[in-house]
């Protein structure tokens, strides 16, 4: 299939498997696929308010998940304060499932 202008797929699934405290979680989620400048400006919106940076991009970028902690900044303020570092592997797993590559040819 040819890429076609504007044709991208709204949101991504996504699989993290995330390690830490002598656990390893499977976490599914679907990621809303913004474009790069859409995160950008999100990002930069953040600067000088008070809301917290990594619960608010990380509620911003993620449609859905499959856990029981709400999605909404409280939700991921409580993930983060039991499982330190997981908010970044979720923004880093929306870089990747964004991330175009070339395969064998």
């Amino acid at each position: 299939m040819a890429i076609k202008k504007g044709n991208a797929p709204k949101t991504i699934p996504a699989k993290l498997t995330i390690k830490g405290q002598g656990e390893t979680n499977a976490l599914n989620l679907t990621y809303r696929n913004l474009k790069s400048t859409e995160f950008k400006d999100f990002v930069e919106s953040l600067q000088g308010k008070k809301d917290p940076f990594y619960p608010s991009v990380a509620v911003h970028i993620v449609a859905e998940w499959d856990t029981d902690y709400s999605l909404s900044i409280e939700g991921m303020q409580e993930l983060e304060d039991e499982r330190p570092g997981t908010l970044r592997a979720i923004i880093e797993g929306f870089h990747k499932s964004r991330q175009f590559a070339l395969e064998k040819n």
